[in-house]
């Protein structure tokens, strides 16, 4: 080899080696039983990742198929949590190979989160509900191909032509809307899952430069385009095509949020993925509240953030000794790792 090569070669290992060594922070003492029920979302270093739809700075330094990598050196976590938007394509070579990059760091991917906008189970008119059933489809196929176990979808309250959530009204049509993509992730192994998000809170995406209200979340390959458009004479009861839809509800109290979410589940065969941030819950009691009702439809994940009017740690304890759950604690957070290693801390000294 020349000198030159040589010195070439090796100053790209040097940087190579420098650049994984600032990742391996995984602490010592965590239990490998503890870190194997953390999962950490891609969400979470939104800001720092290279993602479809946002414009290109020098604090994106972060690629797609590093994510998995990063956070196993990191946090010594193998279970990674993706949305469905930061995904480029979903052309098959595509997926197998971010699949592949995932299973070289002994990582696997747990769940996809949906975020189709005005396109939910929830739309008062039926071509966006029937959208939401193809799109959800798609993703589930995706999902497979890809590992995961589950999906999460948008069950409303995310902007979009009408910004609605599930109510005693409109869940007549909601049901059966999320009983079809729940009946379709079961004949492909996969879980439907949705969470909690409180009163008619905004959506994921909106959260850490994701879609604004009114607009449509980014859905990776074209995906919102290839799905088959509903006929132009369909109707929903009540609620003919053009016509603008009701203002939506007033907020229900969350008990009674949590309550016709349980309804909703028991009646379509999706299952919960409590979102202990989303869920609204004003106290401990609260909150343990939300929990006995809902932990025993889990998906096996739920999301875990702070807040200022509970306590974590205590609402893990409750989740361990009183319920038993065995279920992943999926760490969500908004500001990168800062925020991650926040509750990361949390979960890891409470298990």
């Amino acid at each position: 080899m020349k000198r030159r090569e040589f010195l070439l070669t090796a100053a790209a290992v040097a940087t190579a080696a420098g650049s994984r060594s600032a990742w391996a922070q995984a602490p010592k003492d965590a239990k490998q039983s503890t870190l194997d029920r953390i999962a950490i979302m891609t969400l979470n270093f939104q800001n720092i990742l290279k993602v479809p739809d946002v414009d290109d700075n020098p604090n994106r330094t972060l690629e797609l198929f590093d994510i998995a990598e990063m956070i196993a050196d990191q946090y010594g976590v193998h279970k990674v949590e993706f949305q469905h938007y930061h995904i480029p394509s979903t052309e098959p070579s595509y997926l197998k190979e971010l699949r592949g990059h995932i299973e070289k760091s002994k990582s696997r991917m747990t769940q996809i989160n949906l975020e189709f906008s005005g396109l939910n189970m929830s739309a008062p008119r039926l071509r966006d509900r029937l959208l939401a059933i193809d799109l959800t489809k798609m993703w589930v196929d995706h999902a497979a191909m890809l590992g995961a176990q589950k999906v999460m979808i948008n069950q409303g309250a995310q902007g979009g032509t009408a910004n609605v959530m599930p109510t005693h009204e409109n869940k007549v049509y909601g049901i059966p809307a999320l009983k079809a993509m729940a009946d379709y992730g079961k004949s492909k192994g996969i879980i439907v899952s949705v969470e909690t998000r409180g009163a008619g809170g905004g959506g994921r995406g909106q959260r850490g430069g994701g879609p604004a209200p009114g607009g449509s979340a980014p859905t990776g390959a074209a995906t919102t385009s290839s799905a088959p458009s509903a006929p132009a004479a369909m109707t929903t009861a009540g609620n003919a095509q053009g016509t603008p839809a009701a203002p939506p509800a007033p907020a229900m109290p969350q008990p009674e949020v949590w309550a016709l979410l349980a309804e909703i589940l028991n009646g379509s065969g999706a299952r919960a993925n409590v979102d202990v941030g989303g869920a609204g819950a004003t106290s401990q009691e609260e909150l343990h509240q939300c929990l006995r009702l809902l932990i025993p439809l889990t998906a096996g994940s739920i999301h875990t953030r702070v807040n200022p009017r509970w306590d974590l740690a205590t609402a893990i304890k409750f989740l361990e000794h009183d319920l038993g759950y065995k279920g992943l604690y999926t760490i969500e957070a908004s500001n990168g790792h800062e925020g991650t290693r926040q509750i990361y801390d949390v979960v890891v000294a409470t298990l």
